[in-house]
């Protein structure tokens, strides 16, 4: 084997091994990256779910403010649920849906207090409602359009869209919808509060 031949082989071996190395630091720093990236988008939707809780948390109690300063028109706000109550049941089988552009505009023109704005962006947060509760003694049927024991069930839909979780890696908003409510108990000289939460998923149209 000539000097030139046997001098070519070391560097040929030294120049695979640099390339090994280089792959295998690439390896390493692809998997360090896209560890690093799950960690954040799990930390952002830990956190937008807690925000989430606290926006509809903090809508339950402007529910519970502003229909209890409005016991008066409780039986008007009941004999209208498509605006006033997000529950799809037989008696309000289209309920117009707080989440999308179409329902808010609905709700808007029965009543615009019944969204809030909760981080001062200018957009909707938090979408408040009351319904009746089940309050006729059998063998009477259910009236729901009508108050009969001074007690209703006031809650609070979160639709922001700052404050909700996202999707993983396709970064799609959370479609599930939350809802905390409670019972608003009126005593003839103010009003009472039980609460009471609950939470939905869906479209935002929940059932009864």
């Amino acid at each position: 084997m000539s000097p030139r031949a046997s001098s070519r082989s070391p560097r040929g071996a030294t120049l695979l091994l640099v390339v090994l190395l280089v792959t295998v630091l690439l390896g390493l720093v692809a998997g360090v990256m896209a560890y690093a990236s799950s960690e954040r988008t799990r930390a952002v939707t830990s956190s937008r779910a807690g925000q989430r809780q606290g926006c509809a948390e903090s809508g339950l109690q402007l529910a519970r403010g502003y229909f209890g300063r409005n016991y008066a028109q409780w039986n008007t706000f009941l004999s209208t649920p498509g605006a006033y109550d997000p529950i799809g049941s037989p008696t309000n089988p289209a309920p117009a849906n707080p989440r999308t552009a179409a329902g808010r505009a609905a709700i808007k023109t029965v009543n615009p207090a019944l969204f809030a704005d909760l981080d001062g962006d200018g957009k909707d947060d938090v979408y408040l409602y009351i319904r009746d509760n089940e309050d006729e003694f059998k063998p009477l049927a259910p009236e729901w359009n009508r108050d009969n024991d001074q007690q209703v069930v006031v809650g609070a839909i979160c639709i922001s869209e700052t404050m909700i979780p996202r999707l993983g890696s396709s970064n799609q908003l959370d479609p599930s919808a939350l809802a905390v409510e409670g019972i608003l108990q009126y005593n003839g000289g103010g009003h009472a509060y039980t609460a009471q939460t609950a939470g939905g998923t869906g479209s935002g149209n929940l059932n009864r």
